[in-house]
């Protein structure tokens, strides 16, 4: 028994110490265009509140893996003049992971499922994934969401719908509102005809979905003007399998409102590695173009920085080389003046004569590259010719080579257009002395 109350009491104090009702909390409420009073919802109160006692670490980590994102990220939105708040959607969406994927098809930063990447003009195809730059996906994050607000016109249902859909969120309000109707007619909302019109265009929405848009969506215009809040939003129908929002979406705009707490947060800012919220505006990668093929291997070398950090930079690229068209990479900011001097189109690809033997898929597999990508880089038909020459993208800093009867390494030198000593000294070869069915290893590009 004694041992439970002082339990009890350690608990107590632990809460006692988490004051959600504050002066920057209101005004979060008030950016996101929701009521004041939602700062007393319970739900809301217990996840700030295992967030302030439980994940105050993780945060910090998540922030820290995204700070190269934060600065872009913060300096759009405040260019934008959306409310700083929004920052949370991003985190929330993919904790500043770039690369991040759902079992949805939803990718990068902003998680943007296909047919959104599309009408924000984010281009997906073989070589690139514009859901992955943090750049352009934040770009056309805010243009959805302020054409989200304008459709709404309050914060906090664009950024619901951000997560579940105009047309779901559309559904919700219109629900809830008409239940608003019916409670204020009493007994006699059960026998009027307006209110069972209403539900019918509600049903059918549900039955028929998109083809049934267009009803839903008059009626929404047409209680425009009746007020509602996020509580009456929220509210749980019992009974009920299908509520206003999905379990998810009520979570999200918890989870955005939670976050953004926190981050406003006195105790959050003097926490360790706290600068981390408090980055700067400016960006530290800069956007340079390059012609096609341009190889991320090289680059890395020249500029003399980890392939893996490069490529962090990068992850719109499905492969180690840009497209076959003129494209762009993202290079550190203070490495830009050494780019502008070191970089060399022509280092960045490989020229291939075909020879007797030789088959579009012998190639692809003896260089690491898909047929599809020497086709597009070559412009192919249906056929190769002895003595064409193909410009192959470089996928890897070397290539395996099998040596045949026949091989000597002046021939193989050649063949690869390197010099035969720098094959002996990457391979830690002695002598030119080579054994059939050794693996070489064939350094490409600038080595």
């Amino acid at each position: 028994m004694k041992k439970s109350v002082l339990i009890f009491i350690f608990v107590v104090s632990l809460f006692a110490d988490i004051n959600l009702i504050t002066q920057k909390n209101i005004e979060v409420l008030n950016a996101l265009n929701i009521e004041d009073s939602f700062i007393e919802n319970k739900k809301l109160q217990k996840l700030y509140s295992f967030y302030t006692l439980n994940r105050k670490r993780f945060f910090l980590d998540v922030l820290e893996e995204g700070y190269d994102c934060l600065p872009l990220i913060k300096n759009s939105i405040l260019k934008s003049k959306l409310p700083k708040e929004l920052i949370s959607v991003a985190i929330a969406e993919s904790y500043l992971t770039s690369s991040a994927k759902s079992g949805k098809r939803a990718t990068g930063l902003w998680q943007f499922m296909p047919k959104t990447a599309k009408r924000y003009h984010l281009k997906i195809d073989e070589y690139v994934d514009e859901r992955k730059d943090p750049v352009k996906s934040t770009k056309a994050a805010i243009e959805y969401l302020n054409y989200l607000h304008n459709f709404f016109g309050k914060w906090y249902l664009a950024i619901m719908a951000y997560n579940a859909g105009e047309a779901r969120v559309v559904e919700g309000v219109v629900r809830a509102k008409v239940d608003k109707l019916c409670k204020s007619l009493g007994k006699n909302c059960k026998k009027d005809k307006t209110i069972k019109k209403y539900r019918q265009i509600i049903k059918n929405y549900q039955i028929h979905g998109r083809y049934a848009f267009g009803q839903l969506y008059k009626l929404y215009k047409k209680l425009q003007d009746m007020p509602i809040t996020l509580t009456e939003l929220l509210r749980f129908q019992k009974g009920l399998k299908r509520q206003y929002l999905p379990k998810e979406t009520r979570k999200y705009i918890l989870k955005i409102l939670a976050m953004s707490f926190l981050f406003n947060s006195d105790k959050f800012i003097e926490y360790s590695n706290s600068y981390i919220l408090n980055s700067g505006i400016t960006s530290d990668i800069k956007k340079v173009t390059v012609p096609r093929g341009t190889s991320l291997y090289c680059v890395a070398k020249i500029l003399n920085i980890p392939y893996k950090e490069l490529k962090k930079y990068n992850t719109h690229l499905r492969y180690s080389f840009t497209p076959p068209y003129k494209y762009y990479i993202y290079i550190p900011y203070k490495k830009l003046a050494e780019f502008k001097i070191k970089f060399k189109p022509n280092n960045f690809y490989m020229l291939y004569i075909v020879k007797k033997g030789d088959t579009l898929i012998k190639i692809a597999k003896q260089f690491g590259i898909k047929v599809k990508v020497i086709k597009d880089f070559n412009k192919l038909g249906k056929y190769l010719h002895i003595g064409d020459k193909l410009v192959l993208p470089l996928n890897d800093f070397y290539i395996k080579y099998k040596v045949k009867k026949g091989d000597s390494l002046a021939k193989i030198a050649r063949r690869f257009n390197i010099s035969y000593k720098k094959i002996m000294k990457v391979n830690g070869l002695n002598d030119t002395f080579l054994k059939i069915g050794q693996i070489l290893k064939i350094p490409q590009g600038l080595k």
